[in-house]
């Protein structure tokens, strides 16, 4: 999940040109192939296409409420048109071929719906993806093979009822092929999810949809309600609080060592176990409200926070870390969360290297033979690769 304020682009009144060319183009495809399918009787064509126009249309409205990634709208013209050719190659050679990468798009596609079905529902459960990464996966999994037998069995009954006018119970629901293309499309997003959690198009593609559909799906308000509880539960080995990002409450300036504060905190967690870091948020939990009166906008805080990552953490570890500023009553508070890093990671200060973990509540650095064996413990395949490469 790169990093970012997570703004609400499906709330916004007038969206984006390159976007709304894009659903115009996915509703030109679906609505040609809704004739097309309607006039050669390709129901499992009709049944795709159908949702398609009606999900394109609410997307497209000025005022909706409706958030499609561009990715998803992709995928969705790539299955259309797969379809479109399979039918129409049937007579010849390669038919099947067409119909079967139809199939293992489509499949891929009802995985990544899956992933985002599930992140919808445990998007405010801390750590969620990162503890329970298999069971995610397995779940988004489940969810897609699920939908693909939902309009297999669909298609089955109208083509039925279509040849004999009433349901032929010997008609089997699905094929073996069919079955196995979606099966294994379905299992390829969520398996490749597995592996690389990090990976950009996964995390850009889920972000998009959550935060652009926050107030439709109500994600806003479970996220502030999670804050609000990870605020009671107090400080522990996965959270913390600090009450500024850059601004000294004692002087009212401008301080570094507030940032090094920050900044120390999320190496430690990515040393760690991962954990969430809230900006904004005294010691003993009063919420101060972040210090975004000392910036121009709420954008350029959160620029300054990105960096920081950026400059002192180092660019190739901004993939573990996601940010967004939450309003709670009037007080701004940023909640950051950070996954456990697959390699050491280091708070660079001019020629200085500093190494921290969590311990309890609490960040501490390690140096000498700690951090080597703590490194070495926790980090132990990592580093040999490393040095696998450089001998």
């Amino acid at each position: 999940m790169a990093a970012g304020t997570e703004k609400p682009m499906g709330n916004s009144d007038v969206k984006p040109v390159h976007e709304r060319i894009g659903y115009l183009l996915l509703l030109g495809v679906a609505l040609l192939f809704i004739a097309v399918s309607a006039f050669v009787g390709e129901y499992e064509a009709l049944l795709v296409s159908v949702p398609t126009v009606a999900v394109v249309m609410i997307a497209l409205m000025r005022n909706g409420r409706l958030y499609v990634p561009p990715v998803l709208v992709v995928m969705m013209a790539i299955v259309l048109t797969l379809f479109m050719a399979a039918k129409y190659s049937l007579r010849v050679q390669g038919g099947s071929v067409f119909s079967s990468a139809a199939d293992l798009v489509m499949g891929m596609f009802l995985g990544l719906i899956g992933l985002i079905v599930i992140y919808t529902m445990l998007r405010s459960t801390p750590d969620f993806d990162r503890e329970n990464a298999f069971f995610v996966s397995f779940g988004a999994f489940c969810i897609g093979v699920a939908l693909s037998a939902i309009i297999l069995l669909l298609n089955c009954i109208l083509v039925s009822l279509e040849d004999t006018g009433s349901f032929d119970h010997g008609t089997p629901f699905m094929t073996i092929r069919e079955a196995a293309m979606i099966i294994a499309g379905s299992g390829f997003v969520n398996i490749l999810f597995y592996l690389n959690r990090h990976n950009g198009l996964f995390r850009h593609t889920l972000d998009k949809f959550l935060s652009g559909n926050a107030d439709t799906l109500g994600i806003e308000n479970r996220e502030i309600r999670a804050i609000e509880r990870l605020i009671e539960t107090g400080e522990t080995s996965v959270v913390e609080f600090k009450s500024t990002i850059r601004t000294n409450l004692k002087t009212g300036e401008k301080d570094p060592r507030m940032e090094r504060a920050v900044l120390k905190t999320l190496v430690a967690f990515m040393n760690s176990r991962g954990g969430t870091l809230l900006i904004g948020v005294a010691d003993d939990g009063t919420v101060i409200g972040a210090d975004e009166s000392s910036f121009e906008s709420r954008d350029k805080m959160m620029l300054h926070l990105n960096n920081l990552i950026n400059s002192q953490i180092g660019g190739e570890f901004l993939p573990y870390i996601t940010y967004k500023a939450f309003d709670l009553g009037d007080k701004t508070v940023i909640r950051v969360d950070c996954t456990r890093s697959e390699s050491p990671v280091f708070l660079k200060e001019g020629k200085t290297e500093t190494f921290f973990v969590r311990s309890g509540p609490s960040t501490i650095d390690l140096h000498g033979t700690d951090m080597l064996a703590y490194a070495s413990h926790n980090f132990g395949s990592q580093l040999k690769k490393i040095y696998d490469r450089i001998r």
